[in-house]
């Protein structure tokens, strides 16, 4: 019988190994891809947050100049109500005013 050299051994083993080799390859290519692809979604993703991020600040900015406007506005209602209960106030005393010297015209003329 022949003898098995070490590079015998080495081709057996070489021969067996690269068809695994070549489907591992070609399987983490196919990994890197996927991962790619992925990577890319996620860039979208990160990119559409970063978007929402923007408009949520100026709403938030937007807000606070409502509130801070609204703020203003309640401050000028409320001194517009204090102006319209004086000035009912007012017109109800020169009403009762008015009747008092209506009826006092009254008894002067009936003299």
């Amino acid at each position: 019988m022949a003898e098995i050299t070490k590079q015998d051994v080495k081709e057996i083993i070489v021969g067996a190994l690269e068809p695994f080799a070549k489907a591992v390859q070609g399987d983490f290519q196919e990994i890197k891809t996927q991962l790619t692809s992925v990577e890319g979604r996620l860039t979208s993703v990160e990119d559409r947050l970063t978007s929402v991020d923007g408009r949520l600040s100026v709403v938030e900015s937007e807000l606070k100049e409502f509130r801070e406007n609204a703020s203003e506005l309640f401050a000028k209602l409320d001194k517009f109500i204090t102006l319209y209960e004086k000035q009912e106030l007012e017109t109800r005393s020169l009403a009762n005013q008015m009747a008092r010297l209506e009826e006092r015209v009254s008894r002067l003329e009936t003299k």
